[in-house]
């Protein structure tokens, strides 16, 4: 019969009775509260049909036929702690399945560190952000703040992503990259129930395909515990500050900010060159971080950015002290020698192109036709092929022989504008309608047109068949592999025209070329993509030919340390995209690239000395990611649009102006981005986190120890492989996640590093069968539940102590702290008392004598008979010491956060005044009173209400009040509840 104020168990929970009511025909209504503040809401159950079962009481009593052995009670108590929450303290981070290096938590301490884990991760290249961003939600995992997890990424990521996750982390992701995908998983749920809206799950979705209307918002429809999205400089807003506009990627982005409490951004150019996106993406991740100017500029970015370059980070040295952690790469041109017809050629089409976009200025079609000029000198200083095919493209299309292409879409336009991730097809399709499209209503000029186009193609009649720019690549991979035979390339080009070219000739080129290159290109599906990855890192495979949109993930650095641009990208991020394929976390060689080049061509020419300057730059510690993106913010490829061969001086002064914006940009903005300390330094003043490349953690052989001592003989360590065991799991820890065997199973860090998840099972304290344990240790010594027989558990152990130690009890407490957000940390708080009922000793000692796991003498229960007299005045003694302690606790956690609530508090205010001020002069150079800097924000054609300057006054207001009531929440700290008494640890001394 139950009763008011019982303690009873309902759907696997434990509830209180608050209040029961007779139904009549043997059913009653019983009215529940929650346990200990769990987060649950009143419960109002009838029985039957609920089965409701009866739980012990949770209060401590001294009872001789509950005394268990020493050893399993100890062991319950190492598993509660396993699984506990301590603030500020790494939990999950330190359970991925990697060589945990120093800098690579520093992410996860910045989240730790503030409100609510939001983070700009704008390392470089191939520093390892997945990895970061990885142990980021491991740790949020392990505090209860990551049961439903978002990935967004471009199409061409989701495949590297499952797999480093799954890898790297042991976390399983579902996958939906469209609209099939959604359908293959809604397949496996009931009908009515979406994936995206389950309470606890993980999926990996496409930016493209989250990005439309409908699917964003039945996505987004339920918030996010985290989100992570890579390539997040996608999300920022496009345009010039004359001209900025949002893109559906960027209304997304707003999107998953409003709907995650966690947002982690992955980029590695955070900065275009324009303030006004960067500072966009800086909103994303804190709105009250996003100024530029003002005495805290620089510590409210750093706040809500991390950013380190690879020169930064470095690795002991026994004879130097410190040295780079990556290896050096070398930059080195290719110039490819022509003809003095070839170089005319590039001469005719340069000019061409370039007056021909000039004629189409001030124009309705001004910009479509300076894209399709753009398409046709990129594709001029490619290929051969390439060239030849478009121009008979443009042909055709000016002499209408074929019915004129529907102009792109906007937004397929600004997409291809802002240089954002495309599909090979994607990229073809838009190119081929903006060449059939961009044509100009003027007779005369089409007419003009034709006959340069006409002049083009005899002359290409008259040249050689072979591609000098192919020969040189053949030249060169042949000089290669006559030094090292079993050497690996990769060519990258941005171009299926050119790609077809190149597979060409290296079939006619014979051995060692032929039939010793593989192709990756867009268009794949995930399987083709890793049988071809798999196929290159073959033995006899020699070069991998590679198209920018099937570039995305490749991590290619543990196969080859080679690479050769095919032609140099007009977008110069794209460049470092593709070197980050090899400069990367993991790669062991200097990495060697090169860049094929036409000295003879204007536009390749500048292509090559800009890249030889950023080289320089980077040389000089400047970050070569932040002068990419001043590069591409000069309107480079509209400009190169426009060299003309008959203006020598416009190439020089295109260099001149990037020279001056790199200039402005270093001395203003780059210390926004990236302080440009020697990391010996940082290393002196103790800043180890952000810059060692040091492994933090070895192997955790306690924990080992700890499940070989819970499993036994289910546990069987294999032959020849220390370290490595066959688990038969017993039926008792058998639950969601959790196999009934392991062939092959670790706790070791070095080997869980080097193997493979379908190789080897890495047992963590976030692992399901670790959980598992821990959960029924939960559910003995806190939740009180009955064992399998219906007994209540046994709770109280007996142990030998030295015979000069005192008499006593070690009791154990269950506390807890919350706050706004939830449970900020929980623990098993010991407490030992003589039998006077005198505190013996503090936090320290007594979590000692807890892990002390020497070989205990166990006592019988006959002897315990003075302990058992004085058992409840003890407990009363020991539990008002363990409110004290957990009360100072509290108090040392309020304080802190209240300390960093105020710092908060007093940046927040500084914002609004920095930002204001922005604001007014942005609106002082709208009306042209003083000169522009590039920075200021004029009107624009579309959404004027939300780029006034009056919107963005509001929108200030409204970030500073959300900003102080987060603030004010995580400044909340509950008194604690008083500690649940747990367990009692009698200790004898010797003797007695």
């Amino acid at each position: 019969m139950v009763r008011v104020g019982d303690r009873v168990a309902v759907r696997d929970r434990p509830w209180r009775v608050e209040a029961a009511k007779d139904l009549g025909g043997g059913k009653t209504l019983l009215t529940l509260l929650p346990v200990r503040g769990d987060g649950l809401s009143r419960l109002d159950v009838v029985t039957p049909p609920e089965r409701v079962v009866a739980l012990p009481s949770e209060e401590l009593r001294f009872d001789p036929a509950e005394i268990s052995p020493v050893a399993p009670w100890l062991r319950a108590h190492q598993a509660l702690a396993l699984t506990a929450i301590e603030d500020g303290a790494l939990s999950g981070a330190r359970f991925g399945r990697v060589t945990l290096e120093a800098y690579q938590i520093a992410p996860v301490l910045r989240i730790l560190a503030q409100p609510k884990a939001r983070l700009l991760i704008a390392d470089d290249v191939g520093l390892g952000k997945t990895i970061e961003a990885g142990l980021s939600l491991l740790e949020l995992m392990s505090r209860r703040r990551a049961d439903r997890v978002l990935i967004v990424v471009p199409p061409g990521l989701i495949v590297q992503w499952q797999e480093e996750m799954l890898d790297r982390f042991g976390l399983k992701f579902i996958v939906i990259e469209n609209a099939a995908g959604l359908a293959r998983e809604q397949t496996e749920l009931p009908a009515g129930v979406s994936p995206w809206d389950l309470p606890q799950v993980r999926i990996i979705t496409s930016m493209d395909y989250l990005k439309k209307d409908e699917v964003r918002r039945r996505a987004l429809a339920r918030p996010w515990d985290v989100v992570i999205v890579d390539e997040a400089h996608a999300l920022a807003e496009s345009g010039s500050p004359q001209n900025p506009y949002r893109t559906r990627r960027t209304r997304l982005g707003e999107d998953l900010r409003d709907r995650s409490r966690g947002l982690l951004l992955l980029t590695a150019t955070p900065h275009n060159g324009y303030s006004h996106s960067f500072r966009s993406l800086i909103e994303l991740v804190e709105p009250t971080a996003a100024t530029l100017t003002g005495l805290r500029a620089h510590k409210r970015i750093e706040r809500a950015m991390i950013r380190r370059m690879k020169r930064q980070i470095v690795r002991p040295d026994p004879q130097d002290g410190w040295i780079p952690a990556f290896p050096k790469r070398t930059v080195t041109p290719i110039p490819v020698k022509v003809s003095a017809r070839e170089a005319e050629l590039f001469r005719l089409i340069s000019a061409y192109c370039s007056r021909t976009a000039s004629e189409a200025r001030g124009e309705e079609d001004e910009e479509l036709i300076s894209f399709a000029m753009q398409i046709i000198k990129k594709r001029a200083i490619s290929s051969r092929l390439a060239l030849v095919r478009t121009l008979e493209n443009r042909l055709r299309a000016l002499k209408r022989e074929e019915e004129r292409e529907e102009k792109p879409e906007r937004a397929e336009l600004r997409d291809y504008q802002a240089g954002l991730p495309l599909s090979d097809q994607q990229a073809e399709r838009i190119s081929r309608r903006i060449l059939r499209s961009a044509i100009p209503k003027d007779e005369r000029r089409r007419k003009a047109e034709v006959r340069k186009i006409t002049e083009i193609q005899r002359l290409l009649t008259k040249l050689p068949p072979a591609d000098p720019k192919v020969v040189a690549l053949i030249a060169h991979l042949r000089a290669v592999l006559a030094e090292d035979p079993s050497a690996k390339v990769i060519v990258f080009t941005e171009y299926l025209d050119t790609l077809e070219a190149v597979r060409s000739a290296l079939e006619e080129a014979g051995p060692p070329l032929a039939a010793a290159h593989v192709e990756l290109r867009g268009g794949l599906t995930m399987r083709q993509r890793q049988q071809r990855q798999q196929r290159f890192e073959a033995p006899d495979v020699r070069v991998l030919l590679a198209t920018d949109a099937a570039s995305e993930g490749l991590n290619l650095q543990r196969a080859c340390h080679r690479l050769v641009h095919f032609e140099l990208p007009w977008n110069p991020n794209r460049l470092e995209q593709r070197n980050g394929r090899i400069d990367r976390y993991g790669q062991a060689h200097p990495t060697d690239i090169r860049y094929l080049y036409y000295p003879d061509s204007p536009e390749d020419d500048v292509l090559a000395r800009l890249v030889k300057k950023i080289e320089e730059m980077a040389e000089a510690r400047v970050s070569t990611p932040d002068v990419l993106g001043v590069a591409l913010g000069l309107d480079l490829e509209r400009r190169l649009v426009q060299v003309d061969p008959g203006d020598p001086a416009a190439a020089g002064r295109l260099l001149r102006d990037f020279e001056d914006r790199t200039s402005e940009f270093v001395g203003e903005v780059q210390p926004l981005l990236l302080p440009l300390r020697d990391p010996r330094d940082e290393i002196r003043r103790g800043q180890q986190a952000l810059t060692q490349a040091v492994p933090l953690l070895g192997d955790d052989l306690e924990l080992e120890q700890f499940l070989l001592d819970v499993l036994g003989p289910t546990a069987v360590r294999q032959s020849g492989e220390e370290g490595v065991f066959r688990i038969e799991v017993p039926r008792a820890f058998r639950g969601p996640g959790v196999a009934e065997r392991y062939e092959r199973a670790t706790v070791r860090r070095s080997i869980a590093a080097r193997t493979r998840p379908t190789e080897v099972e890495y047992l963590t304290p976030l692992h399901p069968l670790v959980q598992a344990i821990a959960a029924e240790a939960r559910r003995r010594f806190i939740q009180v539940y009955p064992d399998d027989r219906g007994l209540p558990p046994r709770r109280l152990a007996a142990r030998r102590i030295p015979a000069s130690e005192r008499a006593g009890i070690l009791f154990t407490f269950y506390g807890t702290i919350r706050g706004r957000e939830g449970v900020i940390e929980e623990a098993i708080l010991p407490v030992r008392v003589d039998l006077n009922g005198a505190v013996t000793g503090d936090l320290e000692t007594d979590t000692r004598i807890l892990r002390d796991r020497s070989r205990p003498g166990e006592v019988p229960a006959t002897s315990l008979a003075a302990y058992g007299e004085r058992f409840d005045n003890l407990l009363r003694a020991a539990r008002a010491e363990a409110a004290r302690r957990l009360a100072a606790r509290t108090e040392q956690i309020r304080t802190g956060r209240r300390d960093l609530a105020e710092r908060l508090r007093v940046d927040a205010e500084a914002y609004r005044a920095d930002r204001l001020r922005e604001l007014e002069e942005e609106q002082i150079r709208a009306r042209g009173l003083i000169k522009d800097t590039g920075q200021v924000l004029l009107r624009i054609a579309e959404e004027p209400a939300r780029y006034s300057i009056d919107a963005r006054r509001a929108a200030v207001e409204a970030h500073l009040k959300a900003r102080l009531e987060e603030i004010e929440a995580f400044a909340q700290v509950d008194e604690p509840e008083p500690p649940q008494p747990v367990g009692a640890l009698f200790l004898v001394p010797e003797g007695q």
